[in-house]
């Protein structure tokens, strides 16, 4: 219902782009899942290739003939009737089946990778709205900083020297703050190409990234890494091979024809004559041992892939884990030691300078290191975020 409720505000965010539209990650990912464009194109192939099962089982039509004679019957009709009763259809079918599985297998892949790519740009989307945030706060605190700087040059506490350095800081601020702010569109913008949505410069987010806490051990991650959509998909290109070539020997089978007739109005005969005979197929010309072999060959060749792409898959995930867990420890060092570090170390450093005890010089520093302190702990954060994201694109979304 949360998912359902989201689509409406969407829409009349069309109609006013100004209204700012809050999205969690869970939801921007259900949402993308609906109404993904690269979605909807894999979901199109799979509505062809299921169409295609149906005409794989299509029968040939019968073939009627009438004629007429001035020797023998005036009147003859013959009906010429296939029957495909050796495997030929079955086979056929079994391999538009076993194309629709794989058509399948590759719609999982696509998802995959969209899921991916919208985690990502919702990681992208949190980044620019928290260092949007944080240079807001930088402005208010350059701003006071200004405020305190000129009463102290007005009443000769301070130098000028001091005032016009105090507010090119601000300035300086004032122009960082406007920059994140309008990269927050740009961000959002991006994520809405994934939802599908035009009105993704009105998109917010709402919570931050979702990453599992604890996350998983790598051990119970690598079996889901083996059996990922990509491995599945070339799994089953390899099993619809073989079925194409099942299809392609079934072809080698003699057709058999049913065929009926009748003869009416010849003087040779009392009353109407009938026919009937059983035509058979003789497959001398139409060699199928080259089919045979390339399907062969292409489902040996969908197994190498499949071999190569679970070793992808596997040293992905170890990358990408290796990578989390040095983003974690990072996020954990700033978060534990350095940015309380910071912010002590700024807030003393101002009330000294209000004392008259340190230069303003080491005040601006301070904040300055501030600044880049928190903000390193929010790039650490979207890293850690992305890092959790290659690894689920590595395990297929598993566990």
């Amino acid at each position: 219902m949360a998912v359902l409720a989201l689509s409406l505000p969407c829409t009349r965010a069309h109609a006013q782009p100004s209204r700012a539209i809050a999205i969690s990650q869970h939801e921007a990912v259900e949402l993308a899942r609906r109404g993904s464009p690269d979605v909807a194109v894999a979901r199109g192939r799979e509505s062809v290739a299921r169409a295609e099962v149906g005409i794989a089982g299509t029968y040939p039509n019968p073939t009627v003939t009438g004629g007429t004679s001035t020797q023998a019957a005036k009147w003859s009709a013959d009906i010429a009737i296939p029957l495909l009763v050796l495997g030929q259809r079955g086979a056929a079918m079994d391999a538009g089946r076993a194309d629709l599985a794989t058509v399948r297998a590759d719609t999982e892949v696509t998802w995959n990778e969209v899921r991916a790519s919208t985690s990502h740009a919702f990681v992208a989307l949190w980044l620019a709205a928290q260092s949007a945030s944080t240079r807001s706060e930088a402005l208010v605190l350059s701003a006071r900083l200004d405020d305190a700087v000129h009463q102290r040059v007005d009443v000769g506490a301070a130098p000028p020297l001091e005032g016009l350095r105090a507010h090119a800081e601000r300035l300086r601020a004032e122009a960082d703050a406007h920059a994140a702010t309008t990269l927050i569109d740009a961000a959002a913008s991006e994520l809405g190409r994934w939802l599908g949505v035009t009105d993704g410069p009105a998109l917010r987010p709402k919570g931050d990234p979702a990453v599992p806490e604890p996350p998983p051990s790598l051990a119970s991650l690598r079996a889901h890494a083996e059996r990922g959509p990509t491995v599945r998909r070339e799994e089953a290109d390899a099993r619809a091979a073989e079925a194409r070539a099942d299809r392609e020997r079934a072809l080698v089978r003699p057709m058999l024809t049913l065929g009926l007739g009748l003869d009416a109005g010849d003087a040779s005969y009392a009353n109407t004559n009938y026919r009937a005979q059983l035509g058979v197929e003789v497959p001398l010309l139409s060699q199928r041992g080259a089919y045979v072999e390339r399907e062969r060959n292409a489902a040996t060749a969908a197994r190498t892939r499949a071999t190569a792409e679970r070793t992808r898959a596997a040293t992905d995930l170890i990358a990408a884990y290796t990578r989390f867990e040095a983003a974690s420890t990072r996020v954990q060092a700033l978060e534990a030691s350095v940015v309380p570090a910071m912010e002590t170390a700024a807030k003393a450093t101002e009330e000294a300078y209000g004392l008259g005890r340190s230069p303003l010089v080491a005040v601006l520093d301070a904040e300055r290191a501030r600044l880049d302190a928190r903000l390193a702990l929010i790039e650490a954060r979207a890293e850690r975020a992305n890092t959790w994201i290659d690894v689920e694109r590595a395990t297929g979304g598993g566990p």
